[in-house]
């Protein structure tokens, strides 16, 4: 597995690693591995790397190792006391990993290229639209937008449980700041997020109950 980078960030420890399509999966636990060999073969190599990812960051954190499945709506399940987010594109997989402190983590790894302006239209709430109108080249924002509001959801599911649309989140055009906007009254939630381009498009959040 080729590293890519290790960081402690506000929200917990980040790894980024180089999926293998070559690679074996003896790193892996044995029930990740039958799960592993369920999957067809464009996705094997990017869950078994977002998984050693996730087991890095989380051995970095000093947390005790366990085999990490999916759960019932997908996301990774953890060892009690931390909590985690994963994510995968065919060149690259980040993981994020913290100590469970009320809070709940996402992250979102994108492509840059090819741009795809139209997701506008489905992701973007009226303010946003019209902050990023105003940009000679509005893609970066708009994938700021898509990326920090999946690395966001991620962060809600385990408290509301569902779907949350791209509308029900807008996130501040200068800032790095969302509100929500969720359409069955859930909360208060407190959310922070962070976003960066390099060297991939990455959003990481957090989100608690208050």
């Amino acid at each position: 597995m080729e590293i890519l980078f290790e960081e402690r960030l506000a929200h917990g420890i980040l790894v980024g690693v180089v999926p293998d399509p070559t690679a074996a999966d003896a790193a892996l636990w044995p029930e990740e591995r039958a799960f592993a060999a369920t999957l067809g073969p464009a996705r094997r190599p990017t869950w078994i790397a977002a998984r050693l990812a996730l087991h890095r960051a989380l051995e970095l954190l000093g947390a005790p190792g366990a085999p990490i499945l999916p759960d019932p709506r997908g996301a990774p399940s953890l060892p009690a006391g931390w909590v985690g987010s994963l994510s995968h594109k065919p060149s690259i997989a980040v993981a994020l990993a913290a100590p469970d402190e009320g809070w709940r983590v996402g992250v979102d790894v994108e492509t840059l290229a090819p741009a795809r302006p139209r997701i506008a239209s489905k992701i973007l709430r009226p303010a946003e639209e019209a902050a990023i109108a105003a940009l000679a080249d509005p893609w970066p924002a708009i994938l700021r937008c898509f990326s920090v509001k999946e690395a966001i959801y991620k962060a809600l599911d385990p408290f509301v449980r569902r779907y949350v649309a791209f509308v029900e989140v807008e996130l501040a055009a200068d800032r790095p700041e969302a509100a929500l906007h969720l359409a069955r009254g859930e909360g208060p939630f407190v959310v922070e997020l962070s976003w960066r381009l390099e060297p991939a498009p990455i959003a990481t959040a957090r989100v608690r109950a208050g």
